[in-house]
C-alpha cells in the first residue's frame, strides 16, 4: 500500500470500502549519539525477525532499553539466543509498565535489570557498538503521568555491549499509506477516526487499531476492527446488522446466592529455569484439572454480601 497500490487506486478499481488497519509496525530510535552505528536494533524489528526466520541477529552481550512487555520480550528472547542481556530503565521497577510476572521469569532467566539508568550515547569502534554510557537517574516530582520524573544525575558509567535494542516505543507513518487520498491525519502517525463506527474523513475509508488510536492493546484493536465491521455494513446497507451486540440468555446453573467458595488464586506452575533458558518452549504451563475446577469455583462477586 502507497507502492505496488494506492487508495485511490482501490477505489478506481470498484472497491466501495477500504479498512485501514496495519497498526504501530514501527520502532521508535532516539536522538542519541552514536546511534546509527552497526549493532543498534530496534525491538519491534528484532522480535518479527525472529518470530518470521526462526533466527535473528543477536549479540553476545546485548544491552535493551525500555521497561514495556517489548523489552522484557526482546530481552527474554536474546537471552534464549545464548546472549548475556542486560535492561536498562530510567525509572524503578515498580515503574515499568511491563507485566510483573513477565520482569520475574526474565530476572529468573539471567536477565539483569538495571533501574534509574538512561542512556545517552552509544559507544563504538570501528563503527560498531562496544558499549552503552549511561547516566544514573534519581525520582523528582510527579509528573503528569502520574509517576514520579526521573532526573538526571552527574554520575556516568559504560555498560560494555555488541549489540543495543531500543524499545521505547512504536509508531506508523500514515503519510506513505495515505499520501494520494486527504484523510486527516494526527503527529502524521494516527488518522482520525470516528469512535463508534472507525469512518474516516473520506466516507468510504475506515481505519481501526493502533493507526487510529496510537500504541494500545491487543483488545482495543480487536474492537475497532468489530466497530469498523459495523460501520462499513452500515454505510453500504443503511441499517444496523449487529446482531451479535444484543444481549444474549445464558442458561446456567449458577446460584448467586450460594455461598462463595474463599479460594485464593493459584499460580500457573512454570517450566523450570534450566529447562527454557535455550529454546522456546511454553513457559505456563496448565493447571491439572482439579485444580482448574477448584479455580473456576472462585468467587469472582467483589459485590458479593456488600449489598
Amino acid at each position: 500500500l502507497g507502492q505496488d497500490f494506492t487508495l485511490g487506486s482501490l477505489k478506481d478499481d470498484g472497491y466501495d470500502a477500504v479498512f485501514l488497519g496495519m497498526g504501530n509496525p514501527e520502532g521508535v530510535k532516539p536522538s542519541i549519539k552514536g546511534g546509527d552505528v552497526q549493532g543498534v536494533d530496534e525491538a519491534v524489528a528484532f522480535l518479527r525477525e525472529y518470530n518470521l526466520r526462526g533466527s535473528a541477529k543477536c549479540g553476545k552481550k546485548v544491552v535493551v532499553v525500555g521497561g514495556g512487555n517489548a523489552a522484557i520480550d526482546a530481552a527474554r528472547t536474546a537471552r534464549r539466543l545464548g546472549a548475556e542481556v542486560t535492561v536498562v530503565y530510567r525509572r524503578t521497577k515498580d515503574q515499568m509498565p511491563a507485566y510483573a510476572e513477565e520482569i520475574d521469569e526474565s530476572i529468573q532467566e539471567g536477565v539483569v535489570i538495571k533501574t534509574l539508568v538512561n542512556p545517552v550515547e552509544i559507544v563504538s569502534e570501528d563503527n560498531k557498538v562496544s558499549g552503552v554510557r549511561c547516566l544514573e537517574m534519581k525520582l523528582g516530582e510527579f509528573d503528569s503521568s502520574g509517576r514520579r520524573r526521573a532526573e538526571k544525575s552527574e554520575e556516568s558509567f559504560v555498560i560494555e555491549a555488541d549489540q543495543v535494542i531500543f524499545a521505547i516505543g512504536q509508531t506508523v507513518d500514515c503519510n506513505a499509506y495515505c499520501s494520494d487520498i486527504p484523510l486527516d491525519i494526527v503527529d502524521s502517525s494516527r488518522i482520525k477516526t470516528d469512535v463508534m463506527t472507525g469512518q474516516t474523513s473520506i466516507p468510504w475509508v475506515f481505519a481501526g487499531g493502533d493507526i487510529s488510536t496510537g500504541p494500545a492493546s491487543v483488545i482495543d484493536a480487536v474492537a475497532g476492527g468489530e466497530r469498523a465491521a459495523v460501520g462499513i455494513d452500515m454505510m453500504l446497507t443503511g441499517a444496523n446488522h449487529a446482531f451479535w451486540r444484543e444481549e444474549q440468555k445464558v442458561e446456567t446453573s449458577y446460584d448467586p446466592d450460594s455461598d462463595p467458595f474463599p479460594y485464593n488464586r493459584e499460580r500457573l506452575p512454570l517450566l523450570a529455569v534450566e529447562r527454557r533458558r535455550n529454546n522456546f518452549d511454553e513457559v505456563e504451563q496448565p493447571w491439572v484439572e482439579a485444580e482448574a475446577i477448584r479455580q473456576a469455583r472462585r468467587c469472582l462477586r467483589c459485590d458479593y454480601g456488600k449489598c
